[in-house]
């Protein structure tokens, strides 16, 4: 279900556009809107990364698709009933630090995306504030990894532990929000 860009081509079109961000991160400042409860069909994600990512200006109409192609590929991911969401991160043909240093800006950018939604910790369940500080941690990774199969294996399941707590945000915050959005559609 991976449906996103290729990673190299997003690089550039932010190079292009002067938005000095990875694609790793503003896929996880998406992601950490979406998993925090941004309604599901709410535009203002958009107004959000500008002033984010771009001193409140507003964005090309390249960016906008593109904000707007992972912004779907999110929405779509998070609601697979098969869980197939996954991180947008350097390829793995990529070498392991260029791999950990896109985890670090994801998670960095997941912890921005959530903060800017999320105002009330106190009523997070034990398990999202869990997630919330092991994040803070992971954005202090030593990404200097050795070209090892211990260490890539190491790396991979920091991975995979980030995209399955990003699932249980999502199932947490963000469904309880697009519910109640389409229970107020029914009405």
């Amino acid at each position: 279900m991976n449906d996103l860009p290729d990673y190299e081509k997003a690089q550039l079109l932010l190079e292009k556009n002067e938005i000095f961000v990875s694609p790793a991160e503003a896929h996880g400042v998406i992601s950490g809107l979406l998993a925090c409860g941004l309604t599901i069909d709410d535009k203002e994600y958009l107004g959000l990364l500008s002033d984010v990512f771009n001193d409140g200006e507003s964005f090309s109409n390249d960016l906008k698709q593109f904000f707007g192609t992972i912004y779907k590929q999110v929405v779509a991911s998070f609601n697979d009933d098969e869980f197939q969401f996954d991180l947008f991160l350097p390829s793995d043909d990529e070498t392991l630090i260029d791999q950990a240093n896109g985890l670090v800006s994801w998670v960095a950018g997941f912890m921005l995306g959530f903060g800017l939604k999320q105002k009330d910790y106190g009523k997070l369940s034990s398990d999202v504030k869990e997630v919330i500080t092991d994040f803070s941690e992971i954005t202090r990774l030593d990404t200097t990894f050795e070209e090892t199969e211990e260490d890539s294996q190491a790396l991979h399941e920091v991975i995979e532990y980030v995209r399955v707590s990003a699932l249980l945000c999502f199932a947490e915050l963000g469904k309880e929000q697009s519910t109640q959005s389409t229970k107020k559609t029914l009405h």
